[in-house]
C-alpha cells in the first residue's frame, strides 16, 4: 500500500493553476473559481470523513479484520488531497485570513 503523493499533488496543482489562470485572464469569474474549489474541498472532506467514520465504526464494533484493506488506503489518499487543497484554500482566502490574523483587539 503506497500513497501517490507526487501524482495526486501534480494533478491538483495543475488543475488549480489552470482554473486560477482562467480567473486571472478574465475567462472565469472569481466566484466560480472559489466555488469550484470549495465544492472539491467539500466532496473530498465528505468522502474522507465517511471512510474514517466507517473504519471507526468497524473498530468500535470489534471487527478487527477490515473487510477491505483499500478503505485505509482511500482514507489516507483523501488526507493527501486535504494537504494540497489546504494551500489552495489559504491562497483563495488570503486577504480574509490576513485581516483575521492582523486584527487588533
Amino acid at each position: 500500500m503506497s500513497n501517490d503523493i507526487v501524482l495526486i499533488g501534480t494533478i491538483l496543482i495543475i488543475a488549480y493553476i489552470s482554473s486560477y489562470a482562467l480567473y486571472r485572464y478574465g475567462i472565469m469569474d472569481k466566484k466560480v473559481h472559489n466555488r469550484i474549489w470549495n465544492i472539491i474541498f467539500l466532496l473530498i472532506f465528505l468522502i474522507a470523513m465517511g471512510v474514517g467514520y466507517l473504519l471507526t465504526a468497524l473498530t468500535d464494533l470489534g471487527i478487527t479484520a477490515i473487510p477491505d484493506i483499500n478503505l485505509i488506503s482511500w482514507h489516507s489518499e483523501f488526507g493527501i488531497f486535504f494537504f494540497f487543497i489546504l494551500f489552495f484554500h489559504l491562497q483563495i482566502n488570503w486577504i480574509s485570513l490576513k485581516k483575521l490574523i492582523l486584527q487588533t483587539g
